[in-house]
């Protein structure tokens, strides 16, 4: 599917559409103006770390949300929050409708009496107590839960999430799996109105954490909880979340769908973290009603989408995908336009088995390609081949700087 262009957006921190569309009662989340520092004693004196910096973000009934960023970018923190383990320096947190933290109204609700459940990076599980005792733990203070009603709520869990027959065994027992899904067990028991995972599947092998997201997705088809998930894992995070949330230096750059955030990012920030993408400085030349005229350091360019507002001698970058770049025999005909063609080096050709990827020297220009392997037969260039470098007009995005 070809991406579709944009004008100037590299200013946007969040999406419009994710702060006002639900009223209030739908909402499993809302966070309003949320800030939160730590105090640094590196160099002379003591500096503040500014971790999540002025945050609005709303999450409705039924939807996870996935926190996306770099290690440092203030995603756990503003998680934590949510959650009661930080107590933000200002703004307002709410759950289900009930404001749980305003540093205005003096509100500060503790993390055992928001009604959430918790799944942490580390497990979290207390060594000491078996797998039924540890899934158990939230409801045995709850009034009016019988004993008998308690272990058919556990052992319905621990089957649901196939660790069904480990409740005698302790922790130490258990594989990494194993352990991953008595924590989701217990953050899952008590039916709580809202789930927050902190990076939950980071320890565990590929396999085992495809596996597990596999797991979790039909969880969320099944009991269609509201959630909040850490990660920097860019292809969980995609696979996750019904909406994806972008961070970086404590605040939301994008809130959109996977597609949407992939595909027409909002900055060059979100184009190059998400995803890999062929980026290139450029400038407009001239613009009008239909297309631009782009110059780059290797080719002018002519590319529609635009926005009209943007005027000659803006600067900006032309991005593309690898994917939505073609690698040729030199010469070779195709069948449809092309708005740029070009004969490079190949540098490097490595294959994956789904695709092969490519990089390619034009003039001093790196063109990262990459080719679907859908042809038995076909064959790819191989280092220091020379090949026409094939770039469609609707495959390109403009993002200002």
């Amino acid at each position: 599917m070809p991406m579709e262009r944009a004008g100037c957006n590299s200013g946007v921190d969040q999406s419009d559409s994710q702060m006002s569309a639900a009223p209030a009662p739908e909402r499993a989340v809302e966070v309003k103006a949320l800030r939160k520092a730590f105090r640094s004693r590196a160099g002379k004196g003591h500096q503040s770390v500014v971790a999540v910096d002025n945050v609005d973000f709303t999450v409705r009934k039924g939807e996870l949300v996935v926190l996306l960023g770099p290690s440092g970018c203030g995603k756990t923190t503003l998680l934590r929050s949510i959650a009661g383990l930080e107590k933000p320096d200002s703004g307002e947190v709410a759950i289900g409708g009930r404001t749980v933290f305003s540093l205005t109204a003096g509100i500060y609700v503790p993390p055992e009496d928001r009604r959430i459940g918790m799944m942490f990076q580390s497990y979290a599980l207390w060594p000491h107590m078996t797998v039924y005792q540890n899934v158990a733990y939230p409801l045995v203070s709850v009034k009016g839960v019988t004993r008998e009603a308690v272990r058919a709520k556990v052992q319905d869990v621990l089957a649901g999430l196939g660790v069904a027959g480990l409740d005698h065994r302790y922790p130490g027992e258990l594989s990494g799996g194993q352990q991953q899904r008595v924590a989701l067990a217990r953050a899952l028991v008590g039916s709580p109105s809202l789930l927050l995972f902190d990076e939950p599947l980071s320890n565990v092998d590929a396999k085992v954490r495809r596996r597990l997201r596999a797991q979790l997705r039909e969880l969320k088809q099944q009991t269609n909880f509201a959630g909040v998930y850490v990660t920097h894992d860019q292809e969980e995070a995609m696979e996750l979340a019904d909406t994806l949330a972008v961070m970086e230096h404590g605040k939301i750059r994008q809130v959109a769908s996977s597609e949407e955030v992939y595909n027409r990012p909002a900055s060059v920030y979100v184009a190059d973290f998400v995803g890999e993408i062929n980026l290139w400085a450029a400038a407009i030349e001239s613009v009008d009603e239909r297309a631009a005229v782009v110059s780059t350091q290797f080719a002018r360019l002519t590319i529609g989408g635009v926005a009209n507002s943007v005027r000659p001698g803006t600067k900006g970058w032309l991005v593309i995908r690898p994917e939505r770049v073609n690698v040729v025999p030199v010469g070779s005909v195709v069948s449809y336009a092309v708005a740029y063609r070009s004969r490079g080096k190949v540098l490097d050709s490595i294959y994956f088995g789904a695709r092969c990827e490519i990089r390619v020297d034009i003039g001093g220009t790196e063109v990262m390609a990459w080719l679907s392997d859908d042809d038995p037969g076909r064959t790819y260039p191989a280092q220091g081949d020379e090949v026409d470098v094939l770039l469609a007009e609707e495959s390109f995005q403009w993002l200002c700087e």
